[in-house]
């Protein structure tokens, strides 16, 4: 298994006087120093708007997605820099309310709307002002894109693209299930006396649980030669374990009026004359949950929101960056990269 040492380059030419040689640790920060990192603060993980501390959000999740990529990289020899810039990116094309908001888009646009892909497209068409936004390089941007699968899918890597893609798929998977469940059962849709055993073989608490499936999965990628993760007693019982959150903790949430609320902030955006240049899906997409309770909670009081209700939130930034803007959030844009010549790490 080798590292992933080169890059396709950037889709425009740059020319600052400081910045950081390994280019994908450049991402990494220019992921982080970016607006779509920061609203992650105020986006759903599993609870909206937690008021326990301690409880996820897609910021809290990010980082811990970072940490278990870094640890799979590290184990295996693989390009860790390229697996924290991907790892740092990767749900900065989620909509507010998680999952529930790309329903709602998707039913908007009359086609699939996944985050994977609006994360590429916020990465290249939307963060900053100047129309060439955060210039990753293509592998951040292709590993983005293929970070992702359903609950229904296996989980397997892509053997033609490069491994460090695959690893923040499976560190995502392992991350959100763990912490996730711990969520849950601090929340109390969940108790811990009563998982199931395949839960519970898993590990006595989060941090063994996560690492015994850490364990196994390097162990089965040392002996396949790439990423893999799919053979072993752990995998079935970690695979069950995601089948069980999935119906016992994704799907039972009730999200009816979250759903009421994202519909209107929509009408809002294709209503409002400040709004009337900009693409109002991408402005959804923008939102947060913070800025949609205090949206929701104005439509509730009198009937409708103004931009009075929402002044002091930043929606007068998202306003400047999308003004003017055709964006396709179904359209990740990388054929440019296809056609690069690859240039040596």
């Amino acid at each position: 298994m080798k590292a992933y040492n080169q890059t396709k380059g950037r889709r425009y030419p740059e020319n600052y006087p400081v910045k950081i040689k390994n280019p994908f640790l450049e991402d990494f920060t220019r992921i982080r120093h970016s607006k779509s990192y920061r609203r992650l603060a105020d986006k759903t993980q599993v609870i909206s708007l937690p008021r326990n501390v301690y409880t996820r959000t897609r910021l809290t999740h990010t980082g811990e997605v970072v940490a278990v990529s870094t640890t799979i990289s590290e184990a295996l020899g693989l390009n860790t820099s390229l697996c924290m810039a991907i790892a740092e990116g990767h749900d900065i094309g989620h909509v507010p309310y998680g999952h529930l908001g790309e329903e709602i888009i998707s039913e908007i646009l009359g086609k699939s709307f996944k985050h994977p892909v609006g994360g590429v497209v916020v990465a290249q068409h939307i963060e900053k002002d100047k129309g060439k936004g955060l210039n990753l390089t293509f592998e951040t941007l292709q590993g983005i894109l293929h970070h992702s699968r359903t609950d229904s899918v296996d989980l397997v890597g892509d053997p033609n693209l490069p491994q460090e893609y695959a690893v923040v798929m499976f560190a995502d998977k392992i991350a959100y299930t763990f912490s996730d469940l711990n969520d849950a059962i601090r929340y109390g849709f969940l108790k811990k006396d009563e998982l199931p055993k395949f839960i519970r073989s898993l590990g006595k608490n989060q941090d063994q649980k996560m690492y015994n499936v850490l364990q196994s999965l390097i162990e089965e990628s040392k002996l396949q030669g790439r990423v893999g993760f799919n053979n072993s007693e752990i995998y079935q019982d970690f695979k069950k374990t995601r089948e069980f959150m999935f119906k016992h903790v994704y799907k039972a949430i009730d999200h009816s009026i979250k759903k009421v609320i994202l519909n209107k902030a929509y009408e809002f955006l294709s209503t409002e004359p400040k709004f009337s240049r900009v693409n109002p899906e991408a402005a959804l997409l923008m939102l947060t949950d913070r800025q949609l309770d205090v949206l929701g909670r104005a439509v509730n009081e009198k009937g409708r929101c103004t931009m009075s209700d929402i002044r002091g939130l930043g929606l007068s930034d998202s306003i400047a960056i999308l003004r003017d803007k055709k964006i396709d959030l179904t359209n990740p844009d990388l054929g440019w990269g296809e056609k690069r010549i690859p240039v040596k790490v």
